[in-house]
């Protein structure tokens, strides 16, 4: 949070993927997001109302993602080692799965997130997974079984799976005697619910069996809790104990990706651009070689003169390639062309919020920004979450007596996910009244 300037102009500094990936990338893309492209345009109306051209929908969709998964496998199972940059690209292309298999919802996204390391995909047996993920493509053509450890956020099961007949499953595969005699148990105490049975457990088997045993059982009450929350929307995180329910009620929120494409035109055509969203978003794009060198240096002073002294959180697009819990770079709203250009190097965006400008146009808009309270202090050290700070203390924002602690993870959604922060914070004061009215 106190990061010097230097430090927050090295967080801006231009990166690109190497150029001979581009063609790789672009499949890719191909592969992830346009399976359906002999359906296009999509007739949403067929799609919701005829069985039969929502299962070629599916099809198609499927049949592209799974092809992009294939290309991955098949990258790792070569000897030559697979670079960091080749390791983003395709993992980014296995998010971008992901988050189409998950609806593209951050609430369920989040879920099946454990803050976890997720394996080197060259160091991992994927032998029995992948024989695991071809059983389910055989039984039903038109699934999408996805390799959880492809991907850099999925961290719930072996293989995360959308069947257009059964919905969404989460699945674990173990492999040998020993893994299956575990899982047995599990499954049986799980059933018996018989606290006596574990204590036998306990003492008839080693102490590593039985450690396998409270392992394998913390992963079932976690598949369990994110099937709840994907089917019924309401369910206890086992880690936690918080009860987790995603509102039934839709709350629209307003994006900001036509404005991200305009100043993009914008750039190409004259090598920079910026612009404001409601007046406390900054976006910079450029797309010359000497603008984009100096793109730093140029945006940075640039947001911190409206910023003042506080803290202003700073941003690359590009940065969606790799942070778990970002919008895919595949789904992102540009066009080919643009994404490309932001892959390879042709293209770098700059991003930050200014508090001040966000403080004052909450203002605006009947949302009273203030410190927080004693008790709202210690909801955010119990919490141990990051509470976002303004002029030195902890920021609540509330409207018609309902409040709300404002934290960081609120910028991953205006910069990440292309929500315009009026639009969005209004929209969770909404959903503070319904659960005050729930």
């Amino acid at each position: 949070m106190n990061a010097t300037f230097e430090k927050r102009l090295k967080f801006l500094r231009p990166m690109a993927m190497p150029a001979e990936l581009e063609p790789v990338a672009r499949q890719l893309g191909q592969d992830v997001c346009c399976g359906t492209r002999a359906m296009w345009p999509i007739d949403g109306e067929r799609l919701r109302e005829e069985e039969v051209y929502r299962a070629d929908f599916y099809r198609l969709a499927h049949e592209g993602m799974w092809s992009a998964q294939e290309r991955f496998l098949h990258r790792i199972s070569t000897e030559l080692p697979l670079s960091a940059p080749e390791g983003v690209m395709y993992r980014t292309a296995m998010d971008s799965i992901a988050w189409q298999l998950l609806q593209k919802q951050l609430c369920f996204a989040r879920r099946v997130y454990r803050d976890q390391v997720q394996p080197s995909v060259q160091h991992s047996n994927l032998r029995s997974v992948v024989t695991a993920a071809n059983w389910m493509r055989e039984q039903s053509p038109s699934s999408m079984p996805l390799l959880t450890d492809l991907t850099t956020f999925v961290q719930i099961g072996d293989i995360i799976s959308l069947d257009p007949g059964k919905g969404i499953s989460i699945v674990e595969v173990k492999e040998g005697k020993h893994n299956h005699k575990v899982l047995d148990l599990a499954h049986f105490y799980k059933h018996a619910e018989c606290e006596r049975f574990k204590g036998l457990i306990q003492k008839t088997e080693s102490a590593a069996t039985f450690k396998q045993f409270e392992r394998v059982l913390r992963q079932m009450d976690r598949m369990e809790f994110a099937k709840n929350v994907l089917r019924s929307k309401l369910a206890h995180d086992p880690d936690s104990g918080q009860a987790i329910r995603i509102p039934e009620a839709y709350v629209p929120i307003a994006e900001w990706g036509e404005e991200l494409n305009a100043v993009v035109a914008q750039s190409k055509e004259r090598g920079w651009a910026i612009d404001v969203i409601d007046e406390c978003l900054f976006i910079g794009c450029y797309s010359k070689p000497d603008m984009i060198r100096m793109s730093p240096a140029a945006f940075l002073p640039w947001l911190d003169e409206f910023a003042g002294d506080e803290y202003s959180p700073v941003f690359r697009l590009i940065d969606c390639s790799w942070i778990p819990l970002a919008l895919p770079l595949y789904l992102l709203p540009l066009p080919e062309e643009s994404l490309m250009d932001l892959m390879f190097g042709r293209l770098h965006v700059c991003m930050g919020i200014s508090l001040p400008g966000l403080v004052g146009e909450c203002g605006k808009h009947g949302i009273e920004a203030r410190p927080a309270t004693k008790r709202e202090r210690r909801i955010i050290s119990e919490s141990r979450g990051n509470g976002v700070a303004f002029q030195g203390r902890p920021l609540v924002l509330q409207r018609d007596g309902r409040s709300m602690i404002v934290a960081d993870g609120i910028f991953m959604r205006m910069l990440c996910h292309f929500q315009r922060p009026i639009s969005l914070l209004s929209a969770l004061l909404d959903l503070e009244s319904e659960k005050d009215m729930s």
